[in-house]
């Protein structure tokens, strides 16, 4: 996968602290981090070393408590992260845990102050033995303030606090990347666009994806009448995720007024346009890797907005009312 889509898939994976690089407390407590993901791959053995650079964005110094804690998808599908309870996390994960190390220079931390708008540069570092299990590993770098920090592992919220998470691929992929289409649908009848399109992909791999695709839109008549690019995002090894389209991923989009009127309770994509005339059959096209598998499936929807019934209905009365004239006379 090229840079451009990576980035677009990072947009697309959802922080347990904010969509953005940044964490404000009033004018108290500011820090940035960069990156808000880092992804890793490696095959054992291994030593691994990722930098990452926290600031503090405030006047005041800012002393930080580092912890480490494990995430897993909620089981929502909508790409939001829910936090694992340490006394959950399975025994592989439990000795892993315990070779995570941040350092500064080659002195490990597990605290750190920063002065007024004091930026420094972390390493996250790690051994991976030869005969390391062959899995993915998914966690989040969280810096809580000592000052004022609470840590909710039941919601998934940071208050006083910022991290980064960190999705780490152990080896190759065992038995190549398997998944489904689990739901492509849409409205059976519509009056007017946009035309929402709900679409979940299950990932029954042992690895993370990042599946791409698009959707194909065709008229009564088989002419494309549209196209729905679909966002790269991650979907987690062994869950779910419905998945959007790139224009809602733009900063630049417009869309939030469509997306409250469609009031649909997961993610979608949109098919933006407004007018709409006929049956029309929608063609999802999804690979779930850069080898694949690739998925193709299809749905109808009917599209006659309210003046084309007004003028049927009117046409069906003023026929059934000159029918009925007629066989009284005769």
């Amino acid at each position: 996968m090229n840079k451009l889509s990576r980035l677009l898939a990072l947009g697309a994976l959802l922080l347990i602290t904010m969509p953005a690089v940044y964490a404000q407390d009033k004018n108290t407590f500011s820090l940035g981090i960069y990156p808000p993901l880092l992804e890793i791959n490696v095959n054992p053995p291994a030593n691994v070393k990722a930098d990452m650079q926290i600031q503090n964005l405030s006047e005041l110094p800012q002393n930080l408590k580092i912890v480490l804690r494990s995430f897993r998808p909620a089981e929502s599908s909508d790409g939001t992260l829910e936090i694992i309870n340490e006394s959950a996390i399975d025994p592989q994960g439990s000795l892993f845990f315990q070779k995570v190390k941040l350092y500064e220079g080659d002195t490990p931390l597990e605290s750190i102050t920063l002065g007024p708008y004091e930026s420094r540069t972390l390493s996250l570092r790690l051994a991976i033995e030869s005969d390391s299990p062959i899995r993915d590993y998914y966690f989040s770098v969280i810096f809580l303030s000592q000052e004022s920090s609470s840590f909710d592992t039941s919601h998934s919220q940071i208050q006083g606090g910022i991290g980064t998470n960190v999705i780490l691929s152990v080896g190759p992929a065992d038995g190549g990347v398997k998944g489904e289409v689990k739901e492509f649908s849409a409205p059976t009848f519509l009056t007017a666009g946009p035309v929402p399109f709900t679409l979940l992909v299950d990932n029954k791999s042992d690895r993370y994806i990042i599946p791409t695709g698009r959707i194909s839109i065709l008229d009564m008549f088989g002419r494309e009448a549209g196209l729905v690019n679909i966002e790269p995002q991650y979907i987690l090894a062994n869950s779910s995720r419905f998945l959007i389209d790139s224009d809602q991923a733009s900063p630049s989009a417009d869309l939030q007024g469509q997306i409250e009127r469609l009031s649909n309770e997961n993610p979608i994509l949109i098919w933006p346009k407004t007018f709409i005339f006929g049956l029309y059959t929608a063609q999802a096209h999804i690979k779930l890797s850069e080898n694949g598998p690739i998925f193709e499936t299809k749905t109808r929807f009917l599209a006659l907005p309210l003046y084309v019934i007004f003028v049927i209905s009117l046409v069906i009365f003023v026929s059934a009312g000159i029918y009925l004239k007629v066989r009284k006379k005769i």
